[in-house]
């Protein structure tokens, strides 16, 4: 499989070209904050894609819809892959998704939180963990 092909490798690749080019992308009469938090977003949305790939392609796991768990409460999809992530024994990559999904919920739900530098580059290092390490062979 040739990922260079996929929307989640096109969407890494542009969320590491926004991370090079932040200072010049921030409107004027705006914080670092605007750029910061579509930065991280752009990690996660790119790392959960290439997860579920992974998980479809690889191990044949398919999400299912969260309103049909019956009785029990509904699961999402999201939370589906982490967990499939540490079933098939990728407990490592599950971690870091799900700190990627905490940054992103701070990013996206807390808009006068700052984001700092420290957790910018921390969701870098936690998408680039998981291109580098879920492999496709």
């Amino acid at each position: 499989m040739d990922l260079t092909k996929y929307p989640q490798y096109q969407l890494y690749l542009l969320t590491l070209k926004l991370m090079n080019l932040k200072n010049h992308l921030i409107p004027e009469n705006c914080d670092e904050r605007c750029i910061n938090s579509t930065i991280i977003n752009r990690a996660y949305f790119s790392s959960y894609l290439l997860s579920k790939l992974w998980l479809e392609d690889i191990k044949k796991f398919k999400t299912i819809p969260p309103w049909n768990f019956g009785d029990d409460k509904p699961i999402s999809e999201h939370k589906q892959i982490r967990q499939a992530l540490y079933n098939f024994g990728e407990k490592k990559m599950k971690t870091e998704l799900s700190r990627l999904s905490s940054l992103r919920k701070k990013a996206d739900y807390n808009p006068f939180t700052e984001i700092t530098h420290e957790e910018l580059s921390a969701a870098i290092f936690h998408m680039e963990n998981i291109f580098n390490n879920l492999k496709f062979d």
